[in-house]
């Protein structure tokens, strides 16, 4: 059996302020969403690749991807109206011989080969795994109205970030819970939680930054620019 991955690309990504959809932007030569599927694509470990994206984007994204991956190399799939709903239909189309499946958001360009292959070790032996960042500043919980209701020790409190990886009938069982039972969540570990399974987690990657603002993008751009440098 072998292990898939489905990457969530069709929210409208256009928060940024440009006319542009945040994961077709150019990241040091390459379009953001190119550099999400590269992680997965070719590697020893994944078997196929599931890209979900906006509805009537599919032929610009072929076109997009085509310089460089070749159409069949991966599969599109068009999303609804929310990420739920969109990973829902990626994971609709992911093999049923498939033993993993990894989750990742398209707006993370920049996590690495090391950090997947971390996850998905763990999660072959854990059934889930997410990799996650220490707070390094003191978090509120706050009320409607912006007012302090407690301070929680960030001891126990962790920042998530993607690809995050699951057994495919454990997450497959906690999108049809979600379905069943109205669920709504911010990340597919949640729905797992809501089965009561345990998720594990592994050391997340600072660089692995999401882009959700020019700042963002800016700051990829210097990542990837330094290291094309030393390297």
């Amino acid at each position: 059996m072998g292990n898939a991955a489905v990457i969530a690309a069709a929210g409208a990504g256009l928060r940024m302020g440009g006319a542009t959809r945040k994961q077709y932007l150019i990241l040091e030569g390459k379009p953001v969403l190119v550099r999400s599927v590269a992680l997965f694509m070719g590697h020893k470990d994944i078997d196929e690749v599931v890209v979900v994206v906006p509805s009537g984007d599919s032929e610009a994204v072929m076109q997009l991807i085509k310089p460089f991956y070749p159409p069949g190399s991966y599969k599109l799939v068009t999303g609804g109206e929310s990420r739920q709903l969109s990973i829902k239909n990626g994971l609709s189309a992911v093999s049923s011989e498939a033993e993993l499946v990894c989750i990742h958001d398209a707006a993370r360009p920049l996590a690495s080969r090391r950090l997947l292959e971390s996850l998905l070790e763990a999660a072959f032996l854990y059934g889930a795994a997410v990799p996650v960042i220490k707070l390094n500043d003191t978090a509120k919980e706050v009320d409607r109205e912006g007012f302090i209701v407690s301070t929680p020790s960030r001891d126990n409190l962790r920042l998530v970030q993607t690809p995050q990886v699951f057994r495919r009938n454990i997450i497959m069982s906690a999108y049809e819970n979600a379905f069943i039972n109205n669920l709504e969540a911010t990340d597919d570990a949640a729905l797992v939680e809501c089965l009561g399974k345990p998720v594990a987690t592994v050391a997340g990657d600072p660089v692995n930054l999401k882009i959700t603002s020019s700042r963002d993008l800016a700051l990829a751009n210097l990542w990837l620019e330094t290291e094309r440098k030393e390297g």
